[in-house]
């Protein structure tokens, strides 16, 4: 059965692909995702990565893992975590390519993202809805994050007058960003940005960046 939440981006992907020339629109109707999904934006809100180590959590087949290992250089470290056996293969292959090979596969459990210590940074892009034992995988993050190091995260927006349970949101696809913030501060985390407007179209994203205390 479709969600709500389906429904509403299959709409605005229609509206959207609508008014653009067919040779720039994606197989899903959209823009490329490189003109709406505010990499740049999410890149800043890590702050400094040149030769850092970051980890893309829920790292799906890589789109933010090859922005991140670009922007941490050959000197930095990418670790791609990801459960889904599709997603790791995808993943392992591009961790192979010459240009990436400062990328490293982590296969993940869906209560522990088995990361490294001392990380300069964490990333959950479009995917921190799906995780079904969050507290476990805050925790697992809180932990390997050095004092002061951030998580950033962006996901969907439940849109005005969806559903009011938590669990609700998420099966749909979506979050209102107040669950998000009680979760992170609940896990022992502090929030230093919440951008609910990060990314207007082609539907709503929100961005939070939250921090490890120092």
């Amino acid at each position: 059965m479709r969600s709500r939440t389906c429904s509403l981006i299959a709409a605005t992907t229609v509206l959207v692909a609508a008014n653009l020339p067919a040779q720039v629109r994606g197989a899903d109707g959209l823009p490329p995702r490189d003109e709406w999904q505010n990499v740049p934006g999410i890149l800043a809100a890590l702050g400094d990565i040149r030769g850092k180590r970051i980890a893309d959590v829920a790292a799906g087949e890589g789109y933010l893992t090859k922005h991140v290992s670009r922007a941490v250089g050959p000197s930095g470290r990418v670790y791609a975590v990801e459960l889904g056996e599709k997603e790791l293969a995808a993943l392992r292959a591009l961790a192979q390519r010459d240009s990436f090979a400062n990328i490293q596969v982590i296969e993940s459990s869906a209560a522990d993202p088995r990361l490294p210590s001392d990380l300069d940074g964490v990333v959950i892009l479009n995917s921190y809805h799906e995780l079904t034992d969050y507290k476990s995988m805050l925790a697992g993050i809180k932990r390997a994050l050095r004092p002061g190091a951030p998580l950033v995260l962006v996901d969907n927006a439940a849109g005005v007058g969806w559903f009011t349970k938590r669990d609700d949101q998420a099966s749909h696809h979506a979050l209102d960003p107040k669950y998000v913030v009680a979760e992170l501060q609940e896990a022992g985390f502090e929030i230093s940005n919440r951008r609910d407007d990060f990314i207007t179209q082609p539907y709503a994203q929100w961005l939070i960046v939250a921090r490890r205390p120092r």
